[in-house]
């Protein structure tokens, strides 16, 4: 197969890998604006290359109609043409009439008419549309016509009127043929189409999307959902329907799949994959525990392969309804041939920290296993110890009774995955970057000043106990990291790295891993991984003034200020209902974490309880002059966390003493001007750093002035600090880098 042309720009612009990678689209901007099933065809690779892994992509974004208010669910699901063929009892009629079936047709073959009194009084002949009649009259082919006719309706009779509308006449149209009604009965044979859940996700409220500029967002608002479906690679091969089913009652969303083929040896292969249980379209209806297990999701046994090594059981629920979506502490147990594998809550209780916000509906509200504009999550569990190969496998599912009298169901996917041996010992892989990053289900926590944080998974049948992980900003200094835990097979690890200096030529991020166990890598080339970021906001002076105007619940909220190391410089726990609460900070050049909880997980406004929890602001404050250096989106659900850097404090004696230092231009495209006079003469050092504290160059002055250009265009974009050194003071002078 050919490469795909068309390049998937969006998600390249946050990730790039070094592999060869294909592209194949199948949805693409498809409008989903009524409840059904969106269907396209996707060409995909022929099935003779290895691919180390395979992601899909959905871009979810708003319809050419504007986004929906309400949070609808997603299923994004493989139709996999099977081969096989079943057949249903059905009947077919003998006529048809215009596409409908009649049980009697009256019918002329010469044209007939009406008379109706027209608006002068006179009487008029109208002429009648005619009829199509298709004929079915082969018993042994009933599904193909026979013939077909055009008629004109009779058996009826026309009126003649006077001139004051009354009926002084009757006509018969007398009919030439008459045809009723005979079925005939025969086996519909259809091909067997199975279905295979791909991804699930949930639309936001989209009210905040329909108005351009309301809150940050449009009509041209995307989020990207992104999920490993490397094990269905022996399903995407050659032309397969892809269908993305939407569960929403008005307009809508719309929908982009991309799917991500990496070259190279998986960790296991795929040999079969069976659904436990039926579409997760579908949902499963409860009204007990009893009813639920024994006609909703009974018992079911499945015969396994004699020839696989490793067995894996998915489960993606889904609670809907008032009381499906809003009951808490709902456990689903798994059972494998009598054995109790495991069990997980069906919810979710981080809405509130959603990385779609603000929303227009109650996005806040923790629900069962899924949040308005997150993907639903999917539970694994390996049960290779409690299958034998070439035997039945029993599997059973229960939920924790409760009463649902409210109204209950639950959308369930349950896959059985049946794999090859695994084919690395010693394999690590950087699965993710979560900060620094421009990825949209990572957008709560970026962007970062500091401390990198990343997403191994280990793919290898060894334990992985210690790392080397190497990374920078593109172009700058290179930092090393040793790390020491525990990573089980197929299992993921979140690695927070210690802070680096962002002093690259490109706001690109690089990551490595070497020496896993102090080994070689099996598969050097998933050992790497590059995210694009934006810059934090830079505030030159540290000593600011944190003002928050406290709604009615101020003692929910609290906040802190931590420097990179995570230490806490300021605070305030607890905070004065229906007051401003002002507290001045002063910190020295370096990266800070701004962080504002709420107990309550509803921000400082949110419209479905504004009317008893009122309305609050939360802002940065310079001392003086007093403007506004930063405010906050009041209505945050859970938290606000805030990363920024403070280039040194410039005071504004010095400001005033020294107006013949002069540099322009400020911000800078590349090249920028020192212009510096003094009344007398000292000697004078000149330091340019960048945010991080990496020194460009120094220079020294010994009489009273300097003037000078310095190139900058072999730098990136950013902060950058002048400091003026001599023998009573240091101070600083910002410069933007801009091009």
């Amino acid at each position: 197969m050919k490469k795909v042309l068309f390049f998937l720009a969006l998600f390249l612009s946050l990730y790039t890998y070094a592999e060869d990678t294909t592209f194949v689209r199948a949805h693409d901007n498809v409008d989903m604006t009524w409840y059904g099933h969106y269907k396209q065809w996707g060409v995909f690779p022929d099935g003779t290359e290895e691919y180390r892994k395979i992601m899909l992509h959905y871009t979810m974004g708003c319809a050419s109609t504007g986004c929906s208010g309400w949070d609808y669910t997603t299923h994004i699901t493989l139709r996999h043409r099977t081969g096989e063929y079943d057949s249903t009892l059905t009947t077919t009629p003998n006529f048809t009439v215009d596409g409908s079936v009649l049980d009697s047709l009256y019918y002329s073959y010469s044209p007939t008419f009406y008379i109706q009194l027209d608006s002068l009084g006179s009487t008029d002949t109208i002429f009648n549309e005619p009829i199509s009649i298709i004929y079915f009259n082969d018993p042994s082919n009933p599904l193909s016509a026979t013939d077909s006719s055009i008629g004109y309706v009779s058996n009826y009779f026309y009126y003649n009127y006077d001139s004051l509308g009354l009926i002084i006449d009757s006509t018969w149209v007398q009919n030439d043929s008459v045809i009723y009604l005979t079925n005939y009965y025969i086996y519909n044979t259809f091909e067997i189409i199975e279905e295979y859940e791909l991804g699930r996700a949930i639309t936001p409220y989209g009210t905040y999307m329909q108005a351009p500029g309301s809150n940050g967002y449009d009509p041209n608002w995307k989020h990207v959902f992104s999920y490993d479906i490397t094990d269905f690679a022996h399903l995407l091969v050659d032309s397969v329907e892809i269908d993305a089913f939407y569960s929403g009652w008005s307009s809508g969303f719309s929908v982009t799949t991309d799917f991500e083929f990496i070259s190279g040896v998986p960790p296991r292969k795929v040999l079969n994959l069976s659904n436990l249980y039926k579409n997760a379209a579908a949902s499963y209806n409860y009204s007990s525990s009893i009813d639920f297990e024994t006609n909703q999701m009974p018992q079911k046994k499945l015969h396994t392969l004699a020839n696989a090594s490793e067995h894996e059981f998915r489960f993606v629920p889904s609670g809907h309804g008032q009381a499906g979506e809003f009951t808490p502490s709902i456990y689903y147990y798994l059972y494998v041939n009598g054995n109790n594998i495991g069990s997980n809550e069906m919810w979710k209780d981080d809405c509130g920290f959603n990385a779609i916000y603000p929303q227009g509906g109650t996005w806040i509200f923790d629900r069962a296993n899924w949040c308005p504009g997150e993907a639903v999550p999917i539970f694994k569990h390996n049960i290779t110890n409690y299958i034998t190969p070439g035997d039945s496998a029993l599997f059973d599912i229960d939920f924790t009774s409760f009463n649902a009298s409210a109204g209950a169901s639950y959308s369930c996917a349950a896959q059985f995955f049946e794999f090859g041996p695994a084919n690395y010992v010693l394999n690590v892989e950087v699965e993710d970057i979560i900060s620094p990053s421009n990825k949209d289900m990572h957008m709560r926590f970026n962007p970062v000043c500091g401390n990198p944080e990343i997403k191994v998974k280990n793919l290898g049948k060894t334990l992985i106990t210690n790392l080397t992980i190497e990374y920078e900003m593109e172009g700058g200094t290179t930092e090393t990291f040793q790390w020491n835990g525990s990573i089980k097979y197929l299992e993921s690890e979140r690695i927070v790295l210690p802070s680096f200096l962002f002093n690259g030529n490109e706001n690109k991020f690089n990551v490595r891993l070497l020496n896993p166990n102090g080994g070689i890598d099996e598969q050097p080339e998933n050992d790497a991984m590059s995210s694009y970021f934006e810059l934090v906001p830079n505030y030159q002076d540290g000593n600011f003034k944190v003002v928050i105007q406290a709604n009615n619940y101020g003692a929910e909220n609290s906040w802190v200020i931590s420097d990179e190391n995570g230490t806490a410089l300021y605070w305030r726990f607890g905070l004065n209902s229906n007051q401003y609460n002002i507290d001045t900070v002063n910190l020295d050049p370096g990266c800070y974490t701004f962080e504002l909880t709420d107990s309550n997980k509803d921000g400082m406004d949110f419209w479905w309880s504004n009317a008893t929890t009122g309305t609050g602001t939360i802002k940065f404050q310079q001392v003086f002059p007093p403007f506004i250096l930063k405010t906050f989106q009041p209505d945050f659900g859970s938290k606000i966390v805030h990363h920024f850097t403070v280039a040194g404090g410039v005071s504004n004696v010095f400001e005033e003493k020294e107006k013949s230092l002069n540099i322009f231009p400020n911000p800078s495209s590349g090249t920028f001007t020192i212009d510096y006079k003094s009344e007398k003469n000292k000697r004078i050092k000149l330091e340019l750093t960048n945010i991080s504290g990496m020194k460009i160059w120094e220079k020294e002055i010994n009489n009273n002035s300097y003037y000078k250009t310095h190139d900058l265009t072999d730098y990136p974009n950013g902060l950058y600090l002048l400091k003026i050194k001599d023998d009573e003071s240091v101070k600083t002078k910002k410069i933007i880098l801009n091009r």
